[in-house]
């Protein structure tokens, strides 16, 4: 391909690594918005907590135990917004709960009781509410306990019998006798495993103690602002450039300059050969796919190295471009001087001419990028009007070119260099003659003077006179 259609292709490439870079951005924009929204959901569900607490009149029971409504809310407003600031819908809901029903909250649209009592780190207010409602755990409903409780329940559950019979009594071992009785009661009753029939809740039984409540609702708002912190902090790693996103660049870049060599190689042997499609020959084919690979691989190291440049020099698009593809000019005129097809000045020359073109059609393509507002298409269709205005300029003020003109300007200088001393000898000589002239004029004019008197004629020509003598 000419320079021209190599500059064209490249800020074509630029275009598209734009696109890429772009998209990467306003991805990190929008996560940045949605967690935005997530972060103000998250403190709603807070908020709806803190209106609740301060409300202790309107809880449910005695100062002794008001702490079981309070778990109930924690548990749905905590783990609403645990889900929220994730980017996830919420699974709590009172919707259609009364306050005495037999579940308190629903987790994923089936019941659950939550027990908030010391006895038998509430296994006995289990089974006490299971006995009241036998068919609460076959229509889906599950049972919540303190998260303290359930990882104390945890270690005795994983203990062996003869264990849990040694346990003493100083490390809870009768609580603990006690507890797993019941669960083997339970289990029994249900014909379900303890994990399927209790869960953790979203705290701890101290933690919903009215003279600790606020403390909790303060150190969830803290988790849930730290949550958000790491969450804003990966969308900006994803937004950041990888060397993935660079190779999958030099891919696309890859393939459009593949396509493009393939099209203009194959257009040009067509016309300049003047062959149909069907005519042409092995050796054709083999011209155009070597055009092709070799268009594939200018256009993968120009993806990744603009995708380089725009992403570590923080370049723009065109400016990347116009760098890349002089480099590639450049280089290509030095394999030339290399293998002695062109001389020293031919490569100085070119490669002012590939400098030229590569900024001129960078000019281009950011114009176009402003004008034609379509990512990629802009850059191209700016290139394009701005080489060509070039290669019109060119031939019609420098008449094919800068380039000609320089290398005219340069031989009338070599030429000038060579004949200079020549004419400085032409000079000199000429300045020794009308010396010489003048000293023979002033010498012979009294004879002169002496001749016009006899004669009665006047001299009018003294070289002639010279001559006559």
């Amino acid at each position: 391909m000419s320079n021209t259609t190599d500059n064209i292709t490249v800020q074509g490439i630029g275009g598209a690594v734009d696109v890429i870079n772009q998209m990467r951005i306003e991805k990190y924009i929008e996560n940045i918005r949605i967690q935005d929204i997530n972060f103000e959901n998250a403190m709603n569900e807070l908020n709806l907590a803190r209106e609740f607490l301060g409300s202790p009149d309107h809880i449910l029971g005695s100062p002794a135990t008001k702490h079981g409504e309070v778990a109930e809310v924690f548990d749905v407003r905590f783990g609403n917004a645990d889900r929220l600031i994730r980017g996830e819908d919420p699974n709590y809901s009172f919707d259609g709960v009364g306050r005495t029903a037999a579940e308190d909250y629903l987790k994923n649209n089936l019941p659950v009781q939550s027990k908030f009592v010391q006895s038998n780190l509430s296994m006995d207010a289990v089974l006490e509410h299971l006995g009241k409602y036998p068919d609460f755990v076959q229509n889906g409903g599950t049972y919540s306990i303190p998260k303290d409780f359930y990882e104390q329940i945890e270690v005795w559950m994983k203990l062996s019998p003869k264990e849990l019979s040694n346990l003493p009594a100083s490390e809870g071992g009768r609580l603990a006798r006690n507890v797993v009785a019941r669960i083997h009661e339970l289990e029994a009753k249900t014909g379900k495993s303890f994990s399927e029939l209790i869960s953790p809740s979203q705290v701890n039984y101290d933690q919903v103690q009215l003279n600790h409540a606020g403390e909790t609702i303060d150190g969830k708002e803290q988790e849930i602002i730290d949550v958000d912190g790491q969450k804003r902090e990966e969308y900006w790693r994803m937004s950041r450039a990888s060397i993935e996103e660079g190779l999958r660049a030099a891919g696309i870049a890859a393939a459009i300059s593949a396509v493009l060599s393939f099209t203009t190689t194959l257009i040009g042997i067509l016309k300049g050969r003047k062959k149909k499609l069907s005519e042409l020959s092995k050796e054709d084919w083999q011209q155009i796919f070597k055009e092709t690979g070799i268009g594939a691989i200018k256009g993968g190291v120009s993806g990744g190295a603009i995708y380089t440049l725009t992403n570590v020099a923080e370049m723009s698009a065109p400016l990347a471009a116009a760098i890349v593809s002089a480099t590639l000019g450049v280089a290509t005129q030095a394999i030339k001087l290399y293998r002695n097809e062109i001389t020293l000045d031919d490569f100085m020359y070119n490669i002012l001419g590939v400098a030229t073109e590569a900024a001129v059609s960078a000019v281009g393509a950011f114009a176009g990028q402003i004008f034609i507002p379509i990512p990629g298409l802009g850059a191209i269709v700016g290139s394009i009007i701005a080489t060509s205005i070039l290669n019109i300029v060119k031939k019609l003020i420098f008449g094919g070119g800068f380039y000609e003109l320089v290398k005219q300007a340069h031989a009338e200088k070599q030429f000038s260099d060579e004949y200079k001393p020549l004419l400085l000898a032409f000079e000199r000589a000429t300045s020794e003659w009308k010396r010489i002239d003048y000293d023979i004029s002033n010498k012979l004019r009294p004879y002169i003077n002496q001749s016009e008197i006899a004669f009665g004629k006047k001299t009018e020509d003294l070289h002639n006179y010279i001559e006559g003598i």
